[in-house]
């Protein structure tokens, strides 16, 4: 008999709690996911990084990171100084330059580096490494996606090469090259970015690619090229399924890079131009390749031939430092790289090398539009096509920085080729760690690469070390020369204790700076800094001639104007000096020494009015300086305001307790106000710390004087006579307190010595 259906068995169902608690139970397990590859990598590609770079962390300031950071005056006010550093041309903190930039990112970096750490390069070399870091993981990123996560092998091998390679060495280890690795990175943020908007068509991710492009713009001008690479990458490497939708969402981001490089460079010309700056104002000693007039001579190639075949020469070692990173150079001034015609082999050399990469990168393409080579080759010369000197003139005639963008694209090739060539099979992770004949080639030229780099960045631990090193290398480099005459002069010299030492470093520093100025005459900044060392020697003639020259070539030659006033004053020449501080304020309005010393000037002229008012000027630039305050303060003693005078020298050892003039001068001010025991307390802890200061000696037998402590005044100022026979002011003090003590005969004795320096004196 059939059952019924109301009596057929039934499985049983596990109560819902039960199978609530073993979902709950299982949870845990399931979230432990293991690492993604892709994140494995990033990580080895981050230490990776700080590894080559971490004994950067120990490195000062070096080259010209002063400018941007440690002494530019907005960078310094911390937070304070954004606002400005965003309506200002990059160096406005600094010094006045004709050719000047906008590149305000790096610059609100440091300020915040500043802000937060102070004036401790370390931390600015650890955010260099950092960035850098994130530049070669947005890379490897932006390669593996660029081929579907096909390539993860070969995307990782060029990124591992773009973080060993020893050229990048100048943009990481220099701190002002942070605009540079700012630049690519948010660049290559944008890259990752569009790749996703062109696969979800989200217009957030759009925009936010936008926006990292216009980042990347405050950062350098260099991601211009990316106008090109864009469109470039989105039209023909990255496709939806519907065409569509890929010529839409291509079109968009090109159109939105192009509205942000637009905006920028609006934001650029209006600040450039309200400051009487441009970019295009290139000058010999920045760039050879430029014809420039410098004191009634023309400098430059001798021939146009010549400039196109010198510049693309520089082309061609571009190309064999990516290959050949020995030696590198943090400077490549006129006379390091000579001019040549297109006779020259190596001329010749470059110039096919870059047609071949260009005709045979269009080729490839054309061919296959996905063809990784093609994208490698074309990549690479739209990189470098900012600073080829061909198409117009850059601020320099090389440098290594320029490789960075480019040189992506050159350890890409480079990747492919190992693969073709050594591996000859398609690279993939993790075989490639197993494969012995890539591990033969790579780990060889990673390890070497990684050694190169290290020591390189020793060689940027200060400026004397970096300098010393690549004179010696480049030994006709005229800047070169300056660089290390003025770091011994201003930098080594200072710290030397030893005089004979320091002697040595004269006559070194003058012998760069005469090398300097024997390869390029007319070197404005050699003529000053050769001025400033011969002014220390002290030779004043050669002082006065080099800085006069200064002033002849250049209309902004603030710091020669203000030091040959300081040579007119040394030598007692003070109305001739008065006209040249003039002049340095006049080039400079915030110029602090030049208004300290034209306030001096005046004092020493007795000019108490006009030197009142340039310390005032002084003071509202920099208010926490001791000099200043002090040099207020004799401005009111000389004047008899003693009670003026006396807060100025008490704000001067406020800021500076160990000024032992100030401390005199205060004493002095007491003295003359009849607060005489003050006077004393101040006098004996100057004593104290300094027991042959004479000054000090005369000032107590003044006050013992005063109070009637006949004998005290005698014994100090014996004691000053003792120390300096020649100072005589004082006699007549011990001769009356003599006779203050009845010693009439000891007076009289007295008398007749004072009366040979002072007829008048009577007892």
């Amino acid at each position: 008999m059939a059952k019924k259906p109301g009596k057929q068995p039934v499985a049983k169902v596990a109560p819902q709690s039960a199978v609530a608690n073993n979902s709950e139970e299982k949870k845990p397990q399931a979230a432990r996911q293991p690492m993604s590859v892709t994140t494995r990598l990033c990580i080895i590609l981050a230490v990776l990084s700080f590894a080559v770079y971490f004994n950067t962390l120990w490195n000062g300031y070096v080259l010209d990171d002063s400018m941007v950071l440690s002494k530019n005056t907005i960078v310094t006010q911390g937070v304070k100084g954004i606002p400005e550093l965003l309506r200002t041309p990059r160096l406005k903190g600094f010094a006045y330059l004709k050719n000047e930039n906008y590149r305000p990112l790096s610059l609100t970096v440091f300020a915040v580096e500043y802000e937060i750490f102070g004036d401790k390069p370390g931390a600015s070399h650890f955010f260099n490494i950092l960035f850098f870091a994130g530049c070669v993981i947005l890379l490897f990123l932006f390669l593996d996606k660029l081929f579907d996560r096909k390539r993860t092998g070969l995307a990782f091998i060029a990124s591992v090469l773009f973080a060993v390679h020893p050229i990048h060495t100048e943009a990481v280890a220099n701190i002002k090259s942070l605009d540079e690795i700012l630049c690519f990175f948010f660049a290559f943020a944008a890259m990752n970015v569009f790749v996703a908007y062109q696969k979800s068509g989200k217009i957030w991710q759009l925009l936010a690619g936008v926006a990292m492009i216009f980042l990347s713009f405050l950062s350098k001008e260099t991601v211009i090229t990316f106008l090109f690479i864009i469109p470039f990458v989105f039209f023909f490497y990255q496709k939806n399924a519907d065409k569509k939708k890929t010529i839409m969402h291509a079109s968009l981001m090109t159109a939105g890079a192009g509205i942000a490089a637009g905006i920028y460079l609006v934001i650029r010309g209006k600040i450039l131009s309200d400051y009487g700056a441009s970019t295009s104002a290139v000058e010999f000693i920045d760039n050879a390749l430029s014809t420039t007039i410098y004191g009634g001579h023309t400098y430059g190639p001798p021939n146009v031939a010549m400039r196109f075949a010198t510049a693309i020469l520089g082309l061609g070692m571009y190309i064999k430092l990516l290959f050949l990173p020995y030696p590198l150079n943090c400077d490549y001034c006129y006379d390091s790289i000579a001019f040549v015609g297109f006779g020259n082999i190596w001329v010749l050399l470059s110039l096919a090398i870059y047609l071949f990469l260009g005709f045979f990168g269009l080729y490839r393409f054309i061919k296959d539009k996905k063809d990784p080579w093609a994208f490698g080759m074309l990549y690479f010369l739209a990189t470098m096509a900012l600073f080829t000197n061909v198409f117009f003139l850059m601020g320099a005639q090389l440098g290594e920085r320029f490789t960075f963008f480019a040189s992506a694209g050159f350890c890409w090739l480079i990747a492919l080729a190992v693969e073709k060539w050594v591996v000859r099979a398609e690279i993939t992770f993790p075989a490639l760690l197993k494969n012995v004949k890539l591990m033969a080639v790579m780990v060889p030229v990673c390890l070497i690469f990684s050694v190169l780099t290290i020591a390189r960045n020793a060689d940027w631990r200060t400026n004397y070390s970096l300098y010393r090193v690549d004179a010696d290398k480049s030994p006709k480099d005229c800047r070169l020369n300056y660089y290390l005459g003025n770091d011994l002069i201003e930098n080594e010299y200072p710290l030397e204790k030893d005089t004979a030492k320091q002697s040595q470093m004269l006559k070194e520093s003058i012998a760069y700076l005469t090398k300097s100025l024997e390869i390029f005459p007319d070197y404005t900044d050699a003529h000053t800094e050769a001025g400033n060392a011969w002014f220390r020697v002290p030779n004043y003639d050669s002082a006065e001639v080099h800085f006069k020259r200064a002033i002849a070539l250049s209309d902004y030659s603030s710091i020669a104007a203000n030091n040959l006033g300081t040579v007119y004053m040394r030598t007692g020449r003070l109305r001739d000096a008065v006209p040249y501080y003039l002049m340095a304020i006049k080039i400079k309005g915030d110029f602090t020494q030049a208004l300290y010393n034209l306030g001096c000037c005046y004092l020493n002229l007795h000019s108490f009015d006009s030197a009142l008012a340039y310390f005032n000027a002084a003071m509202t630039y920099d208010p926490n300086t001791p000099d200043v305050h002090q040099q207020i303060g004799l401005v009111y003693y000389f004047t008899n305001r003693f009670n003026l005078a006396e807060p100025e020298f008490i704000k001067a050892l406020q800021i500076n307790p160990n000024d032992l003039n100030a401390g005199n001068n205060l004493a002095a001010t007491y003295l003359y106000e009849q607060k005489y025991q003050q006077a004393v307390d101040i006098l004996n802890k100057l004593i104290a710390a300094n027991p042959n200061f004479v000054n000090a000696y005369s000032n107590l037998g003044h006050c013992y004087y005063n109070m009637k402590q006949y004998e005290q005044c005698i014994q100090t100022i014996t004691h000053a006579l003792q120390l300096d026979p020649k100072d005589v002011k004082d006699i007549p003090y011990i001769a009356l307190s003599y006779k203050g003590l009845g010693k009439m005969d000891m007076a009289l004795k007295y008398e007749a010595i004072a009366k040979q320096y002072y007829p008048s004196f009577k007892l």
